[in-house]
């Protein structure tokens, strides 16, 4: 998404992983000419996400980084814990202009973007239709797939009337995402998952 955010700007990403509550550094794709530098860190937890950020944040502001955004899921809880999950976002963080923080919450998983990126699906398999999607759960025409208790399940559902699976690994996902219409999901799904448009506005204004 960063990349196409970037256009021809150049980024270099630094890809660090969690594994029993550390971060390592896990890959480095550079660019030649890079403006930006980001670090992405995949806290495989949810629960991580604020812990991580809270750990390192003196670090990141010494390395010289000017922004921080996290991101998770809401899901296992639901729709009732989103204003308790809101306001806890930021307490005990630190509040510093030099280094702003920005937590986002996926409402309810971060496969709601994909669910209403509906265009993806044909590119997933020519064989899923609409009539699939509809009977694995997700009637775009009646719902907002962030009304789902469960978007993951609903999207592999949908996934599975061609044979095919979807769980949140890191070759499932990245299939996902490359079958995505970045046009698309930045002029029109974003309209539908307000989550997504907070996300990329906040990429937006300040890194481009």
């Amino acid at each position: 998404m960063l990349t196409e955010l970037a256009g021809r700007h150049g980024i270099t990403f630094e890809v660090h992983h969690q594994h029993l509550g550390r971060l390592a550094l896990s890959e480095l794709r550079s660019h030649e000419t890079p403006i930006v530098h980001v670090l992405i860190a995949n806290c495989c937890n949810d629960e991580q996400v604020k812990s991580q950020i809270k750990d390192n944040y003196q670090s990141l502001k010494r390395a010289g980084y000017f922004l921080v955004i996290g991101l998770r899921d809401i899901y296992p809880f639901g729709h009732d814990d989103i204003a308790k999950l809101e306001a806890g976002l930021l307490v005990g963080l630190p509040c510093d202009d030099e280094l702003p923080i920005h937590i986002h919450l996926a409402v309810l998983e971060i496969e709601v973007w994909f669910l209403e990126e509906v265009n993806h699906f044909a590119r997933i398999d020519k064989n899923i239709s609409m009539d699939d999607v509809i009977a694995g759960g997700f009637d775009h025409t009646q719902i907002r797939a962030s009304e789902l208790s469960h978007p993951a399940e609903t999207l592999s559902k949908i996934y599975q009337s061609v044979g095919k699976g979807y769980s949140k690994n890191k070759r499932q996902v990245q299939r996902t995402i490359e079958a995505l219409d970045y046009e698309e999901l930045y002029v029109n799904t974003c309209q539908k998952a307000p989550s997504l448009k907070n996300f990329i506005s906040s990429l937006e204004a300040r890194l481009f």
